[in-house]
């Protein structure tokens, strides 16, 4: 009956305990006097299986409320009775070897290691000791510790577990054991430590098989340590190739491959390319799967801003879609594959990137072939087009987003669900596209969202990064006073909600919001929002500590003003921004932004400015000049030199012979500098009188009358923004180049 039982163990949850009575009833019985009632191991390693199964079956569907560590702990208590009944009394049923590996088994899959790990210590225990040979451990139970092991994650268990196995002399660890154990630490993803470990483990093997280099370049790969994973993800790959007995296979490549992407190399697409190559030539021995390719095109996608590599991507995905059509490959392009080339021409900075993205996204819409489109997909289009300087791409986003929003609802792309991520990017490509009514556009989106989440699609509520974006568009609409008092209403309505905190990027966009306004109080609404701004950081609030762009965003308001005393203003800022940097508050450091700005309130004077009042703004503008050479802010670039040219001209219309002098100094030494740029001919055209401005480029050779960056020579314009870095001149020491300067100006200022 008891065997009988045993059919029903993986059906019936009560079978072990009925198998249990019939059991406890023969031992009865055989107490009783009934000599043919008897029960030999066989009987007992049934009753141990029912209970394995009860604990290993019955709970994984819900078919049973009880423990199933219960039914693995009542199997190991029947194997250690059955252990002591046979130590202490003379009966000949003895557990056997299939009695301990029933449990060891049940114990290790329902208790876990740790449990098990005692169970085969006792099992070493009994056999060392001579009190029961039918205990010594197999090489399957230490298998099968270290892979519970490595299915836990605990490297370093394993790793002592190997040093247990090596001391007692039992087994002895073999490449499988080592295997095991370089696993564990893959994928306890403890970076550095998880690498190092499974490289003494690598040596420490008497013989290693690829599947021990392919754990170990896995392990540097996830390490973190980027360059130094390379190196040594190589030389494992050498010692591959130069080992008689190995020969690298896909799986090992692509590790270095990975690798080589997760460094963020600038040599990774090229190199990953190399091994690419080495795999298509390899004449089957280790073919290319989708993992290379994808490894490769996520190398190119990772470093698209060079140019060529997004279009690579795009022309690898198009390879590998007509090679699966022509079946020369048993795998086509997935959505990874997919989303890797829309990523790559969201990075990328060519001037139709955008509409590249745009255009394998409607591949993966229009075809049924392909894979279905999922979020990231679409957001990564809307990324791309926030980035895009090309005429339409708002338009073009807007109706994305629309698309995007009724092909779920409709469940047409049941994955592409839209999130806050899209919803921004929208409004900030609106936000860059400066037409006129794109803040309205971007204001309608918020709206919309703020309704869908009133209607219980709560994923949809603002965030914080949303009303950014959209305090960012108003400011850039050009809508003046009515723009920065919409950004006002958008900080209030924030700062109302506690679960949308305004941070420094808020604030930054309201003060930007007023020194684009170009009302009469711009330069005075932005510095109350500073002080505001300070206030909340004196308070407690570190989010809003004020930064260089924050004071910059103040001196440009400033210099848009009408405040005569302007340019005096914005010097004070910037005597504020050294101090404070100088103190050790290191988030308002002063840059040539900053020094600019400064020359930009000396440039734009009101018309009510007086002579006396001039003449301090040209003071300033000369003294910011020179503070800036002899800074360790920066130095001057070509928009310093003439937005200073700029302001001479427009503080110096009574005196043309002084202007005149600064020109030539300003101009001689911008050449040294090699700043002379299109920005600084331009200002420089229309500063200088037409008679110095041909004298000063007469040496310029030029068949046209008008000179561009082009016809300077290379070490006038050698620094400037768009020069190679390669072309640079060294930097001049600034003390010698400000004493240079000052000088020259000194001297033509002398009355």
């Amino acid at each position: 009956m008891i065997k009988a039982w045993s059919r029903y163990s993986k059906s019936d949850a009560n079978a072990p305990l009925i198998m249990e009575q019939l059991l406890k009833r023969l031992l009865d019985e055989r107490r009783a006097g009934n000599q043919e009632a008897s029960a030999d191991i066989e009987v007992y390693n049934i009753l141990l299986d029912a209970w394995a199964c009860k604990a290993l079956f019955h709970n994984q569907d819900n078919r049973d409320n009880s423990n199933p560590a219960m039914a693995s702990q009542r199997a190991r208590e029947i194997l250690v009775l059955l252990q002591e009944t046979f130590e202490t009394e003379s009966t000949s049923i003895q557990p056997n070897e299939e009695s301990f590996s029933l449990v060891f088994h049940v114990v290790n899959k329902v208790e876990g290691p740790t449990i098990a790990r005692r169970v085969l210590a006792w099992m070493e225990h009994l056999y060392q000791k001579g009190k029961n040979v039918h205990a010594q451990p197999l090489k399957k139970h230490y298998i099968m510790l270290l892979d519970a092991y490595a299915n836990d994650s605990a490297g370093l268990l394993a790793e002592g577990f190997i040093r247990h196995m090596k001391a007692t002399g039992l087994v002895q660890p073999d490449t499988l054991c080592y295997n095991m154990a370089m696993k564990a630490w893959l994928k306890a993803r403890k970076g550095r430590e998880s690498a190092e470990h499974a490289q003494l483990l690598l040596e420490e093997m008497p013989e290693k098989d690829i599947v021990s280099y392919s754990s170990v370049i896995a392990a540097w790969g996830a390490s973190g340590m980027r360059s130094h994973a390379v190196d040594r993800a190589e030389e494992l790959l050498q010692d591959i190739y130069d080992s008689p007995t190995l020969q690298p296979n896909t799986v090992v490549l692509n590790s270095v491959m990975s690798t080589w992407v997760k460094s963020r190399n600038p040599q990774a697409a090229q190199r990953t390319r190399e091994l690419l190559d080495t795999m298509n030539q390899s004449k089957g021995a280790y073919p290319p799967d989708l993992i290379s390719y994808n490894t490769h095109i996520h190398a190119l996608s990772l470093h698209a801003k060079r140019p060529g590599y997004a279009q690579r991507a795009n022309e690898l995905l198009l390879e590998l879609e007509q090679k699966y059509q022509q079946r020369q490959i048993s795998f086509r392009p997935n959505l990874f594959t997919y989303n890797l080339v829309i990523d790559a021409w969201s990075r990328a900075t060519d001037y139709d990137a955008a509409w590249s993205a745009v255009r394998v996204l409607r591949s993966l819409i229009s075809s049924d072939q392909t894979p279905d489109p999922d979020t990231f997909s679409f957001n990564q289009v809307f990324v791309a087009l926030s980035k895009s300087i090309k005429p339409g791409a708002a338009a073009l986003a807007e109706k994305l987003l629309a698309y995007m929003e009724d092909a779920y609802k409709l469940k047409m792309h049941p994955h592409a669900k839209p999130d806050l991520i899209g919803y921004t990017s929208v409004i900030v490509t609106l936000a860059r596209s400066r037409e006129t009514d794109a803040a309205e556009r971007a204001e309608a989106i918020v709206q919309r969202m703020k309704e869908r989440y009133q209607e219980g699609e709560t994923y949809l509520r603002p965030s914080r990064a949303c009303y950014n974006a959209l305090i960012d568009c108003w400011a850039k609409s050009g809508k003046g006073t009515l723009a920065a008092r919409k950004a006002e209403a958008l900080l209030q309505e924030m700062e109302d909600d506690p679960t949308l905190s305004p941070n420094i990027v808020t604030y930054n966009a309201v003060l930007n919001s007023w020194a684009k306004s170009g009302t009469r109080c711009c330069g005075n609404q932005a510095e109350k929002y500073l002080d505001r701004m300070w206030q909340l950081y004196n308070d407690g609030d570190d989010a809003i500590a004020p930064n260089e762009f924050s004071y910059n965003t103040v001196i440009n308001a400033i210099s848009k003003s009408q405040s005569p005393a302007k340019a005096q203003k914005a010097l004070r800022l910037l005597r504020r921004m050294d101090k404070l940097y100088q103190s050790g508050y290191k988030r308002a450091r002063p840059n040539e932004l900053t020094y600019t700005s400064v020359l930009s309130s000396c440039a734009f004077p009101p018309e009510t400015m007086d002579a006396k009042t001039r003449r301090k703004a040209l003071d300033t503008a000369i003294f910011t000049l020179h503070e800036l050479q002899a800074s360790r802010y920066g130095q001057p670039n070509e928009v310093t030199y003439g937005t200073f040219l700029q302001a001479c001209a427009n503080l110096l219309e009574e005196d043309e012979l002084l202007l005149r002098q600064i020109i030539e100094a300003t101009f001689e030494q911008c050449c040294n500098d090699g700043q002379v740029g299109e920005m600084f001919l331009a200002h420089l055209k229309s500063a200088a009188p037409d008679d110095l401005y041909h004298e000063l480029l007469a040496d310029v050779s030029t068949n046209s009358e008008v000179v561009n960056v082009d016809h300077l020579p290379l070490e006038w314009r050698c620094n400037t923004r768009n020069r190679p870095r390669w072309g640079r001149k060294p930097k001049q020491d600034k003390k010698d180049a400000s004493f240079t300067v000052k000088k020259t100006l000194k001297s033509k200022l002398k009355p």
